[in-house]
């Protein structure tokens, strides 16, 4: 009988650090992470560039996106209060098969109650791009005196 071991990957290897890292960053949301791939599973794909989760809860609205091909100063984020545009490029640069240039862009429609202010973002080591939205306070129902008039 032939006994095969299968030798870890990279992703074996490096995702439960880097969600360390964003643990310890307190970048962390146990409900918000990238699909996890098992130690038995090498068909599926842990990561992929560009790959992007949106999470829009009641308090916030989060984009999580992988851009770890990326420096932070390569990518740019801008709104118009109705939609974040996320853009990321660099110039043709050498890597182990030669040379290559990237650019990726993302359009993402913000929900009508969010507070455009508010808009953060923060890219961990790993080149995993944070966004958050936070929600507009909800308004307190105010009960309003009406008078009656008679005529």
């Amino acid at each position: 009988m032939i006994r095969i071991v299968r030798q870890p990957n990279y992703f074996d290897e490096v995702l439960p650090l880097a969600r360390l890292a964003d643990e310890l960053s307190g970048n962390y949301d146990p409900g918000y992470s990238f699909n996890h791939v098992s130690s038995g599973d090498d068909r599926a794909i842990a990561r992929r560039y560009g790959d992007s989760e949106i999470h829009n809860t009641d308090k916030e609205f989060r984009v999580r996106m992988d851009l770890h091909h990326y420096k932070p100063e390569e990518v740019k984020i801008t709104s118009d209060n109705t939609k974040i545009t996320i853009n990321a490029k660099h110039e043709e640069k050498q890597d182990n098969h030669g040379f290559v240039s990237r650019e990726i862009t993302r359009i993402y429609k913000l929900p009508e109650n969010v507070d455009p202010s508010s808009i953060s973002s923060t890219m961990n080591a790993h080149g995993i791009l944070n966004i958050r939205v936070q929600k507009k306070a909800l308004e307190e129902s105010k009960e309003t005196v009406i008078p009656v008039t008679f005529k």
